[in-house]
């Protein structure tokens, strides 16, 4: 009950909820308790309302049939057809994958699982950056107050479980409220002022931004060079 109440003040931005987390005799766990606990709830919640929208809408097949009848009637339809027939082979393979971004319980049961360790994954590869920048930036906490203090910022996932409501959207603003979350986490686990504890809080996410933007160019060179060795080939 502590956690769950440590988790309600943090989302409504009290700093006590971080004071008492930092000082924990076991923040670590309380902090993993907490990431798998949300998960596991909002995971939960997410089945029923998207059991709830698959109840509501057509089928996926009847979903298709209808896109291709409208399509089959626009003027461009025929010249196509008799132009770029694969065209229209890739314009049926887009329609067959109307099923992966329609509702499915299915997929939301599996989200029970993967949602939570989704959750640690992030958290810990976030707070083991920023608790190196706020060390280097003069921070004082030891990396278990900085993991305890950064779990209480899963709080505005629990946002979501308006989802138990069909075809709610939350938007934005978890992310913007993690953020938030994450900003105090920093400067109150490391006594941060406020300029330290924002660097400390942002440069995690540059670091994660710039090593994705070189994997994928490194993905993308690599597949460029595959596709000119297989061209050369006699």
């Amino acid at each position: 009950m502590q956690i769950l109440r440590l988790c309600l003040e943090a989302l409504l931005l009290r700093e006590e909820a971080y004071s008492q987390m930092s000082e924990a005799s076991t923040p670590f766990l309380k902090g993993f308790l907490l990431i798998i606990g949300v998960g596991i709830t909002i995971s939960l919640v997410g089945i029923i309302g998207e059991t709830l929208e698959w109840a509501t809408i057509p089928s996926t097949e009847e979903i298709r049939k209808v896109v291709l009848e409208g399509v089959r009637k626009m003027p461009w339809y025929k010249e196509m057809a008799a132009e770029a027939p694969e065209a229209l082979e890739r314009l049926d393979l887009f329609l067959n994958m109307i099923k992966f971004i329609t509702p499915n319980p299915w997929r939301a049961v599996i989200n029970v699982v993967t949602t939570p360790i989704a959750f640690l994954i992030s958290w810990l590869v976030y707070s083991f950056l920023a608790h190196i920048f706020a060390r280097i930036l003069g921070g004082k906490a030891k990396i278990a107050q900085t993991l305890g203090c950064t779990a209480l910022a899963v709080s505005p996932q629990l946002l979501k479980l308006a989802k138990i409501l069909p075809y709610v959207e939350i938007g934005g603003v978890v992310g913007a409220w993690t953020l938030a979350c994450n900003y105090l986490a920093i400067k109150i686990a490391h006594r941060l002022s406020s300029g330290r504890a924002f660097w400390a809080t942002f440069l995690p996410f540059i670091i994660i931004s710039l090593l994705l933007i070189l994997l994928i160019a490194g993905g993308v060179a690599l597949a460029i060079a595959t596709i000119g060795a297989l061209g050369g080939k006699p």
